[in-house]
């Protein structure tokens, strides 16, 4: 008889579920995606909080050119079949992520009838198969081309998978108002995803709701116009994206998405325009340690999250991408001395805190959305973000 292995994970999660079973009847969900980077910190920070949670999705699974799937994660390794039974018994649903960033292939493959049923039925399959709850699928960077056949694609997904009782989650890039995207709106505009096809076959769709930057120039303009600013998420910025949401897809589906990190920037201004070039991600910790470091002191940006500045000599260049120019006065952050300076450049940070994501989740409740799900869960989310979960 083979002998049963019953990994911590299991057990955490196991003790988890009367708690659990008191927060079920809720109307609001909460979820968080788990990166295969941090896959065993974030299993392990998920299953002692399992109590706060109504979904996780393992993130990810990765489509091949062909359509075919690899398994990222080594979900049937290691600890993983252990913990997805725990979290089961808990009572948590499983709805692992399929993620795909590659505009051309999905393209390629959507576009054609045979491959893309093929894809539908081997993403059926899996689900079947493994007993998930359901499926998420995050196909970013596609083509507004590309729109008829992601359409088509989440129809036939969810023809195979509610029969079987499974959630179709969808994961899409937030929208926001022209205005607010534009200095002169374009006549035509064409999008990517048909809002009112996901809101028609998606269970749930999960907005993307991060990555701001330097994207609203409204806000720009009254936030970012003379003091440094490129949030993640800006608490207002991310009610007009569900402003904009609720106009095609039901409060019911929608999943607010809110981020657990922040960037770094290297900042400087010449020409009437602060030039902000993104170094890098930074989590809760990195960015605290980081102001220890330099003796900063985090406080409340005009964004809502923790932010901070500091001045070093080392300079980094960045790629094209990473790099935005705003219409600005002198940042209050830069002095004329730095700007003089050829040794000194001025980093800024804006991080996401407890805080900074509470205001998410109550601008959920406000809306009446389904949900929250965050990105990430991976044991380096500001630990009071738990106590914000009720």
């Amino acid at each position: 008889m083979r002998r049963r292995i019953w990994h911590p994970f299991a057990a955490i999660a196991v003790l988890a579920m009367p708690l659990f079973a008191m927060a079920a009847g809720s109307q609001f969900y909460y979820a968080g995606w788990i990166p295969f980077w941090k896959k065993q910190s974030g299993a392990l920070d998920v299953a002692i909080n399992l109590e706060k949670l109504h979904e996780v999705s393992p993130f990810s699974y990765e489509v091949n050119a062909d359509g075919t799937l690899r398994d990222t994660l080594k979900i049937n390794e290691g600890f993983w079949p252990g913990w997805i039974s725990a979290v089961r018994d808990a009572r948590v649903k499983v709805i692992p992520t399929v993620a795909w960033f590659d505009g051309d292939g999905i393209h390629r493959l959507l576009s054609k009838d045979k491959s893309r049923r093929a894809h539908e039925d081997i993403i059926a399959k899996l689900v079947r198969d493994k007993h998930f709850d359901g499926i998420d699928i995050d196909y970013e960077g596609k083509m507004a081309k590309t729109r008829p056949y992601f359409s088509l694609f989440i129809e036939g997904l969810a023809l195979r998978l509610h029969p079987q009782k499974k959630i179709l989650s969808c994961t899409v890039e937030a929208r926001m108002p022209l205005s607010s995207l534009y200095q002169k709106i374009p006549k035509k505009i064409e999008y990517a995803n048909d809002y009112s096809v996901l809101n028609k076959y998606c269970d749930e769709v999960r907005i993307m709701a991060y990555d701001q930057g330097t994207i609203d120039l409204k806000l720009n303009a009254k936030k970012g116009n003379g003091n440094f600013y490129a949030p993640v998420a800006d608490r207002d910025w991310v009610e007009k994206v569900i402003q904009e949401t609720v106009k095609t897809i039901s409060s019911k589906k929608i999943m607010l998405g809110v981020p657990t990190y922040g960037y770094e920037y290297e900042v400087d201004w010449r020409d009437g325009a602060t030039t902000y070039r993104r170094l890098r991600s930074v989590n809760f910790f990195t960015a605290m340690n980081l102001a220890d470091a330099v003796i900063a002191y985090p406080s409340r940006n005009s964004g809502g999250e923790l932010g901070f500045s500091y001045v070093t000599s080392t300079f980094i260049e960045v790629s094209k991408i990473l790099r935005s120019n705003v219409s600005s006065t002198l940042p209050a952050g830069l002095s004329a001395s730095i700007l003089n300076s050829a040794g000194s450049v001025t980093r800024v940070v804006s991080f996401s805190d407890a805080e900074s994501a509470n205001q998410k989740i109550q601008l959920a409740k406000k809306y009446k959305l389904r949900g929250v799900v965050f990105f990430k869960l991976d044991g380096e989310a500001d630990p009071l973000l738990w106590e914000k979960m009720k």
